[in-house]
């Protein structure tokens, strides 16, 4: 092969994978705009996060916080990640949801296994 084709076909990976990243950032931000918006309409603090908020738990907050908007009066449908940690909680499998909200989110296992235990309330 030839440098140039190489050069070529390493910048087309990059750009494939810099697409991918992006994507997932738009969902993750998408997320917490409606995140935001929960807040901005009344939705109250949970009684958990009554300590400062630190990047994981202000993550932990945002996290919780769309949980309570969505189980109060405001009917805004649940994010994906909290349908798949129901799906998996009908399923007798809390585990694997912690696993996936920690994956998600970065949480700490007691942030995520505290906010799964909200969801399976």
């Amino acid at each position: 092969m030839e440098m140039n084709t190489m050069i070529f076909i390493v910048f087309l990976l990059f750009m494939l994978i810099s697409l991918v990243r992006m994507a997932s950032l738009q969902r993750q931000l998408n997320e917490l705009k409606r995140d935001v918006e929960r807040l901005e309409n009344g939705a109250r603090m949970p009684s958990n996060a009554s300590v400062p908020l630190t990047s994981s738990s202000s993550q932990q907050y945002a996290s919780s916080t769309s949980f309570t908007a969505s189980s109060s009066t405001i009917d805004t449908p649940p994010s994906e990640l909290d349908q798949e940690l129901l799906s998996l909680l009908q399923k007798d499998q809390k585990i694997k949801a912690i696993k996936r909200l920690r994956e998600a989110r970065g949480l700490s296992l007691k942030e995520a296994k505290d906010y799964v235990e909200s969801l399976d309330r």
